[in-house]
């Protein structure tokens, strides 16, 4: 039986999964569905595709308690935070940062793809990336001459970020054997995906070494949701980290580290992020309002929040808060 065909399968007899807050749990054999209000599927949503920071959980080398738990458990591994973009109506296809996990993560949005419109994508119809740490742009390289060898694949981004790609190999032999062609995004300029799709990108602070650092407002003929996986801080944006919140349906914020303790022997202020514990206290009325749903990722093998048993995770959900997983669909 394929795999589309048994989860649909088993849909009916998970309906009391529905009642539990898909972000707090761990659910490795069962995705959520998103429909809209009246029970239809919706016909625009956004799958999380990983939730991980750019080293992934288990990381490289690393068996600290996280690394240990999810080398044990597949159930706790993470791939690396990336995001699709699915048009049912246009049966268009968009993700969202070119992870080195990308084949993997490419494969579950093409079967969300699949199960509804009954199309198998062989590329998705474009790529957006919010700036070139190894997490964000080097899963690139599977639309190349080795791998797929794309063709003209529409790849979003700035123009730091274009002029990065097109001067650094082996990016630029992308570009010059047409596998990819950088598509300038405008800073707080709407730019349309399809009929129903749109997205505003907008600068933030980051460590930009290479190229600038861009969010997304994500939004479709119903909802809007923000994307930040990285930001040095939230003092150091020029804009209010409140409002640009509170004017969203769904907030999906760089919760990177829990606190300054997760790392001894670093300098977290060099690597740069917001704590869980500061953004908690800083939008916990935008929280209580329940008017935006809230949610952190972009998590650290470090982060003590990844306990699911732990203090760090507990604290986070009393307080309106929510851990994104893999999986969870948010319709707009």
């Amino acid at each position: 039986m394929r795999r589309r065909d048994f989860l649909g399968a088993f849909s009916g007899g998970l309906l009391w999964l529905e009642s539990l807050p898909f972000s707090e749990k761990r659910l490795p054999f069962f995705e959520k569905r998103a429909d809209d209000q009246s029970g239809q599927p919706a016909d625009v949503i956004v799958k999380i595709l990983g939730t991980a920071q750019d080293g992934g959980i288990p990381q490289l080398g690393c068996h600290c308690p996280n690394c240990s738990r999810a080398r044990k458990d597949p159930a706790q591994a993470r791939l690396i935070s990336s995001l699709a973009i699915l048009d049912f109506k246009e049966k268009q296809l968009f993700i969202v940062d070119a992870t080195p996990d990308i084949r993997t993560q490419f494969d579950k949005a093409c079967d969300r793809l699949y199960e509804q419109v009954s199309i198998e994508a062989k590329a998705p119809q474009g790529i957006l990336l919010t700036h070139a740490h190894i997490g964000h742009y080097t899963g690139l390289m599977f639309f190349g001459f080795e791998s797929i060898a794309a063709q003209r694949l529409p790849v979003y981004c700035s123009s730091r970020m274009k002029e990065y790609l097109a001067n650094n190999g082996p990016w630029s032999q992308l570009i010059k054997q047409d596998n990819i062609s950088p598509v300038v995004l405008a800073p707080n300029d709407k730019r349309a995906l399809t009929p129903q799709v749109s997205v505003i990108p907008f600068q933030v602070p980051h460590r930009d070494e290479f190229t600038d650092t861009l969010g997304l407002v994500i939004s479709g003929s119903r909802k809007k949701i923000l994307y930040i996986p990285d930001i040095q801080n939230w003092a150091a944006w020029e804009r209010s980290v409140i409002e640009a919140v509170d004017g969203v349906d769904t907030a999906l914020l760089d919760g990177t580290f829990y606190s300054p303790d997760e790392l001894p022997g670093r300098d977290l202020s060099r690597i740069g992020h917001p704590f869980i514990k500061d953004s908690m206290e800083l939008l916990e009325k935008v929280a209580q309002k329940r008017k935006t749903t809230i949610y952190f990722t972009h998590f650290n093998h470090s982060n003590p929040a990844l306990d699911p048993d732990g203090e760090a995770r507990k604290s986070i959900l009393e307080r309106g808060f929510h851990m994104a997983d893999e999986g969870l669909e948010i319709p707009i």
